[in-house]
């Protein structure tokens, strides 16, 4: 598949994610620890915040409780944004959030980011390493000089062992077909109201994070397991969410199952 038709796959995927109510169901809140990760970082205190790949708001609206900044809310899928702007309207932030539909070019008219949040795997979802570097090239032509980039990917060592293997295996052998040719790339389905999803993601290493983070301009400051069990879990269990976050400071960041990083302009 092309980049072109994997992008057209990929927004089909969320639309219907969002509009069933497969997503809400999976992942009813943010990731409380990652909250608290972003005020921790200071985002508390910051004036403009673009939420790359914001999906429904799960994080932006808590975010926007928080603070008093500006948010741009960029996401692929217009279902999702429409969803985070319906609720949004029984709230007192609209006039402090600005949306963005599938068009990089519309992030420049808004401002330079004193943070900027690629959370739950977005980065990942761009399957080929050329447009993850423009993405994050991108990126850092946005950040000011003393802004943040809170990012967090899943670990090639916790996901989809399966899936790894075999397209690992079709690479060996000379027959994967782009992306699945790239170390890394999976496809996988996954059955929401009644219908075979199709998911992309690229696995990540902390080396192959690192590099390609450096290759845009960025220095990682610190790395942590973003969870130890699959964030539905830990967002739908406040026991499960007790025993993660304990067992979060026992382990290094490749063994969450994703990992949280921060990461500085260079």
């Amino acid at each position: 598949m092309s980049a072109e038709d994997i992008s057209r796959a990929m927004q089909a995927t969320y639309d219907h994610y969002y509009l069933s109510e497969g997503y809400r169901r999976r992942y009813p809140e943010p990731n409380i620890a990652t909250m608290a990760y972003l005020l921790q970082n200071g985002l508390a205190d910051v004036s403009q915040i673009l939420d790359f790949g914001c999906g429904n708001g799960r994080y932006s609206l808590a975010l926007l409780e928080k603070t008093k900044a500006h948010l741009t809310a960029y996401d692929i899928s217009a279902a999702s944004l429409a969803e985070f702007e319906s609720q949004l309207r029984s709230t007192p932030h609209r006039e402090r959030v600005s949306f963005v539909h599938d068009n990089l070019d519309g992030l420049n008219r808004y401002a330079s980011y004193d943070a900027i949040l690629m959370l739950f795997g977005v980065l990942s979802h761009v399957v080929e390493r050329d447009l993850r570097l423009q993405t994050l090239h991108k990126m850092r032509s946005l950040i000011r000089p003393d802004g943040k980039l809170i990012l967090s990917v899943p670990s090639i060592f916790r996901r989809r062992p399966w899936e790894l293997l075999k397209y690992g295996l079709a690479r060996a052998m000379g027959y994967a077909a782009p992306p699945q040719d790239e170390a890394g790339n999976i496809r996988f389905a996954r059955r929401i109201e009644g219908r075979n999803l199709t998911f992309f993601y690229h696995l990540y290493s902390l080396r192959t994070l690192r590099e390609e983070l450096a290759e845009a301009g960025f220095a990682i400051m610190e790395c942590q397991p973003e969870s130890v069990f699959p964030e539905w879990l830990v967002t739908q269990s406040s026991l499960v969410r007790c025993i993660d976050r304990r067992l979060c400071f026992w382990i290094p960041a490749q063994l969450g199952y994703g990992m949280r990083v921060l990461a500085d302009p260079v």
